[in-house]
């Protein structure tokens, strides 16, 4: 079972709430850390410092989005590997046996009350803390009462895995809302950025969190990957934090991006 212990960090964090801007930003994969209870789920302390923890480079990306753009955002406070927050409750990839090639021996043979504990503990938080976000953006109303607020996820994806090259410098990943991925797609590209349009990963296979939070409702929505390599120190996170805010100031700006809309 697992229990937030009082030294354990929380489940989300939202930092600032009140930003102007209308959009919330999220980050499903911020944090590597693992409640004290699971005993680092069995593994060597060295894997947390891999990609199957968390998204490198994400959470500073987003905490200096959220400065520049001076937008609301929504943080994981656990591992992946604990629960990952980006599947549904269930899935093969919820809790992870596997992880490129890495055994989890705390996650192996899991009770299923065990599982459930880990969704209420650590999963329902986060993706409430979601919900609140956008709600208060909704009912805020900017810039005028009941103007619909826009969904932006940031992740990171390692330049190799296993015999796969990956040599795009981001990649901007969506299902059937184009309003903020077509437009970042060019704009990043028109920077001289070499872009994955779905690619290394696809928004049409399984992006649960913008899928659950932003489509469903009919909010615009994207999530950008971003080359891990570019975002390792606090120049690569500065850097990459400057190009995203440059470009969805403009984004945000479109006609039609602040409207409720299936697709």
């Amino acid at each position: 079972m697992v229990k937030i212990g009082p030294d354990d960090p929380p489940p989300v964090e939202t930092i600032n709430p009140d930003g102007a801007a209308a959009v919330l930003l999220v980050c499903d994969h911020a944090s590597a850390a693992v409640p004290a209870c699971l005993d680092h789920l069995g593994i060597a302390l060295d894997q947390f410092e891999r990609h199957i923890a968390y998204d490198i480079g994400a959470a500073g990306v987003t905490r200096h989005l959220s400065r520049d753009l001076d937008a609301p955002a929504v943080l994981a406070g656990y591992s992946r590997l604990v629960i990952d927050l980006n599947r549904p409750p269930g899935h093969p990839q919820s809790i992870p046996e596997v992880s490129d090639g890495t055994v989890i021996p705390g996650n192996n043979n899991l009770a299923e009350d065990a599982g459930q504990a880990r969704v209420a503990a650590l999963f329902d938080p986060y993706h409430e803390a979601v919900n609140q976000g956008l709600a208060h953006l909704w009912r805020r109303g900017t810039p005028a009462v009941g103007t619909p607020p826009a969904l932006f996820s940031i992740h990171s994806f390692s330049p190799g895995y296993g015999d796969e090259d990956r040599p795009w410098d981001a990649g901007v990943l969506w299902n059937r809302d184009p309003r903020i991925a077509r437009p970042l797609i060019e704009k990043l590209e028109a920077l001289g950025l070499h872009v994955g349009d779905n690619l290394p990963y696809s928004g049409r296979e399984l992006a649960y969190t913008l899928n659950l939070h932003g489509a469903a409702a009919g909010l615009a929505n994207c999530v950008i990957e971003i080359n891990q390599d570019q975002v390792m120190d606090s120049q690569g996170i500065e850097r990459w934090a400057g190009i995203l805010a440059g470009v969805m100031k403009e984004i945000l700006q479109l006609d039609g991006l602040h409207e409720v809309r299936e697709f």
